[in-house]
């Protein structure tokens, strides 16, 4: 990525409950703008997540729409984010973490595992007595989940752990991703964690599919509060290499929905089993806001692009609303004139023929409390 002016925007300070909007913080905690594009690539300070992109020089925040926690940029943040892998030992086949967070039934399992959504690569590195096991892949269209488990790292016991390195390659291309300790944030009184790289679909549709991924952690040790520094830092390097499978299940619809007086017109959606996508009709506006350059400690008064009503999860057939969105994509596809996409991993597995719409937040609210579906745009796509 060619180093331009970037501006790092927190989104509306949207409610959404705790326990679907826990990872979506860090979706749209940092998002890129650059040739008209917009990335969420970030972390948050109070999420352990953290961004696959060093920080920018200048840093402009939207105080009008400034999250409750603060930003936390990449390489900038607390310290520590190391990262490896490699080939070994068999565990129980779904990673804990992620069966619990997606919420996965038995039939999901099934399904996941015939359609070759989930794959178990059972690959294992050792170095430094430290084993970083490869343990599962979830990969569809646009998104994808990779859990390891690491074991042996005595030292961290009931800590905080980070990798001081990690690269990833798919099909010879770097990619964006963001990773964080899975589950609990500190390391188990046997030495062991499990840890969570999250998957972006930079190449388009299916980019992540049947290409060989490498993953290169270096550098295990504990999170210190001063930046550039760390505690019992074992000088490891675990690389791995292997084949993603994935699931090219979509569902494909268009559509004319206008999302009420906001200039938005959705013209286009995708749903797959992890992952949703809306296209827009979005001609683009610029508004005056009050921002601040967190980099000078300056406060002015700014013009900044509209954003269309956020994308945010989907309806079922049963009318159950899946909200939740994790890390992804959105900004202008045709160098910010009116064509806008936003594309996001879902915190479920989706069963595609149940998803009848597609959700968007109508405005920020002024209270604590969970959305409803009056607080949304529900934009039906069958």
């Amino acid at each position: 990525m060619r180093e331009k002016t970037t501006l790092d925007i927190l989104k509306e300070d949207i409610v959404i409950p705790e326990n679907v909007q826990n990872k979506a913080d860090a979706a749209f905690a940092k998002i890129r703008m650059e040739a008209g594009s917009r990335k969420a690539e970030g972390a948050q300070a109070g999420d352990s997540r953290t961004a696959s992109r060093a920080p920018e020089k200048d840093k402009i925040i939207r105080l009008n729409r400034k999250r409750g926690r603060r930003i936390a940029v990449a390489a900038a943040a607390a310290v520590l984010c190391l990262s490896t892998i490699t080939a070994g030992a068999a565990y129980l086949r779904w990673s804990r973490e992620l069966e619990k967070e997606l919420q996965v039934t038995a039939e999901q399992k099934e399904q996941a595992e015939n359609t070759g959504l989930a794959e178990f690569p059972e690959l294992s590195v050792k170095d430094k007595g430290i084993t970083i096991t490869a343990q599962q892949s979830i990969v569809d269209n646009y998104y994808g989940y990779l859990a390891f488990k690491v074991e042996g790292y005595q030292e961290g016991k009931g800590k905080e752990p980070g990798f001081g390195g990690l690269s990833i390659k798919v099909g010879g291309k770097d990619i964006s991703y963001t990773h964080e300790v899975a589950g609990k944030d500190v390391v188990g009184q046997d030495g062991s964690f499990e840890y969570r790289v999250d998957l972006y679909a930079d190449g388009g549709k299916g980019c992540l599919m049947d290409k060989e991924i490498e993953v290169q952690f270096s550098d295990l040790g504990i999170v210190c509060e001063k930046a550039g520094e760390a505690e019992d830092v074992v000088k490891g390097n675990w690389d791995f290499r292997w084949n993603l499978t994935g699931s090219g299940e979509i569902y494909t619809a268009k559509v004319n929905e206008k999302l009420g007086d906001s200039g938005a017109t959705v013209t286009g959606a995708e749903v797959s089993p992890i992952s949703i996508k809306a296209v827009y009709d979005f001609p683009v506006k610029m508004e005056k806001e009050k921002a601040v350059n967190e980099t000078e400690g300056i406060e002015y008064e700014t013009e900044l692009p509209a954003e269309p009503p956020l994308l945010v999860g989907v309806k079922l057939k049963d009318g159950t609303l899946v909200m939740g969105t994790q890390g992804g994509v959105l900004g202008y596809t045709d160098g910010g004139k009116k064509n806008y996409e936003e594309r996001f991993g879902m915190g479920r597995i989706l069963d595609v023929d149940q998803v009848e719409s597609l959700l968007f937040v109508k405005k920020a609210l002024e209270e604590e409390r969970e959305l409803t579906e009056d607080d949304l745009y529900v934009v039906n796509i069958r």
